[in-house]
């Protein structure tokens, strides 16, 4: 899908902060100030070890000139979602059954959204393996008090809160889910004092994690607040494109984006699975019913943007429960040949939802909003709001353009445009004349910008489309 808007921009920290490891520098204000105090750094410091291998050359002041894929970064993205996919079976296999934990996993991996995020250098992949890590580590605990699962939750526990400040939500989701247990398993319980120590004991455990990794801010904790403090509490949501107006976005956001960005038949199979669960009663199944719902109370959180990619560990509970459901289906089909017809159609439509919006997945829109076609025609939604499709237009207009051709670039992100080394490509002037202009379609719904003078004077001469809708046009003078 090309650079997305964010990516370049853990890289750059990330090589920052690996460079400063390096050097045994650990008093620069790099630790504690601009991107230390946007969000802890473990995914940047993962990320920034696996640039090294992406630097393609060094500007005239030493700095890294980045290949345009991230390939080494995104490998590591790649590597924490397929890992994600595994605690996912692993958990559905141990207490629920194998059958829901194999198709629990494959839906994970097949849902467009989760997928999309699989191949980027963002927190999105280390936010789903750390929460997932865990809350699995957590329930191992409650079904074994082992002090091995106790040191492991807390360690999993420090690593998340080192990946992103809102994957604090873990912690009362684990006192949640505690109580769940509490009141539910009629088996043998330890003595309540015994709980509260083995919470201390997990909390202690991920402050130390956290304190060793990242022991810069504690020193520095004035700067911190107040930048903090400034992003996170005086700051509203954006304006966004919502049910085709400019807006900034209600507290039910998230709910709707779950609703029209998740396949329609697996929503269908989450609402079964939820039925199950409600018959069965079991601690564990309702235990993924609260990892499900939680995350949305950032809802209430003035700074709302980006489809779902806020609240994106809800993905694991939703495809452990949508295996639940397609579970109770599959078990009331007697012949085994329906049942493999069964879960060969659910497979045949997802591979099918894949396809045809392959490879930009974050665009994805399901039946509900009437697809992402629907959605561009009638403008209800931002489409291609992270840079998605720029690379597939700068690639035709390589191929088809004069060498030394002027390309204007009409972007928003306009930092996504990859090299053209053998033109001259310059941000869009409309008293300038180019060979060939780049327009995408977040710059004109979100930004507003006008292309009508550039219909004027320019034929439309390429579009990227995803499922239907373009994402990026391409113009070439009359």
């Amino acid at each position: 899908m090309g650079r997305t808007w964010d990516e370049n921009t853990y890289i750059e920290w990330g090589y920052r902060l690996v460079n400063l490891t390096g050097k045994g520098d650990f008093k620069s204000p790099s630790w504690y100030k601009n991107e230390a105090t946007n969000g802890p750094p473990l995914a940047l410091y993962f990320y920034g070890a696996a640039s090294k291998l992406d630097v393609g050359k060094f500007d005239s002041a030493g700095n890294p000139v980045f290949n345009y894929d991230f390939t080494h970064a995104r490998i590591v993205s790649v590597l924490l979602s397929s890992l994600t996919a595994v605690l996912i079976t692993v958990l559905g296999w141990s207490y629920i059954s194998s059958f829901v934990g194999i198709v629990s996993g494959a839906v994970f991996s097949l849902l467009p959204i989760s997928l999309g995020y699989s191949q980027l250098a963002t927190l999105e992949s280390f936010i789903l393996f750390f929460f997932t890590a865990t809350i699995l580590s957590f329930l191992n605990y409650l079904s074994n008090h082992s002090k091995k699962n106790i040191i492991l939750t807390g360690a999993f526990l420090g690593l998340a809160l080192l990946v992103k400040y809102t994957n604090f939500l873990l912690i009362p989701l684990m006192i949640w889910i505690f109580f769940i247990w509490h009141f539910k398993d009629k088996k043998q319980r330890i003595p309540l004092k015994n709980y509260v120590k083995t919470f201390l004991i997990i909390f202690a455990v991920a402050f130390l994690v956290v304190l060793f990794l990242w022991p810069m801010p504690w020193f520095h904790l004035k700067e911190v607040f107040a930048h903090n403090i400034g992003l996170r509490y005086s700051r509203y949501s954006i304006p966004e494109v919502f049910f085709g107006k400019l807006m900034l976005v209600p507290n039910i956001y998230y709910l709707v984006y779950f609703l029209i960005t998740t396949p329609l038949l697996i929503l269908l199979f989450f609402l079964i699975g939820l039925l199950g669960i409600n018959r069965q009663k079991s601690w564990i199944l309702f235990s993924l019913v609260v990892w499900f719902v939680l995350p949305f109370a950032q809802s209430f959180y003035n700074f709302r943007q980006h489809g779902i990619r806020y609240i994106i560990e809800i993905y694991p509970p939703l495809a452990l429960i949508c295996g639940i459901g397609i579970g109770y289906i599959s078990g009331k089909l007697r012949k085994t040949w329906l049942k493999i017809l069964f879960l060969a159609g659910t497979a045949f439509y997802l591979f099918f939802i894949l396809y045809k919006i392959s490879p930009y997945y974050l665009d994805y829109f399901n039946e509900v909003a009437g697809g992402t076609k629907n959605v561009y025609e009638k403008r209800l939604f931002q489409l291609g709001w992270w840079g998605q499709g720029v690379r597939q237009a700068a690639n035709y207009v390589e191929r088809n353009a004069r060498l030394k051709s002027a390309v204007g670039i009409a972007l928003s992100p306009a930092q996504v445009m990859p090299s053209l080394p053998e033109m001259s490509v310059t941000i869009y002037d409309q008293r300038k004349e180019y060979d060939y202009v780049i327009v995408n379609l977040y710059n004109i719904l979100r930004e507003g910008f006008d292309d009508r003078m550039i219909k004027k004077n320019y034929k439309l001469a390429y579009q990227v489309k995803a499922d239907g809708a373009t994402l990026v046009f391409v113009y070439k003078h009359l």
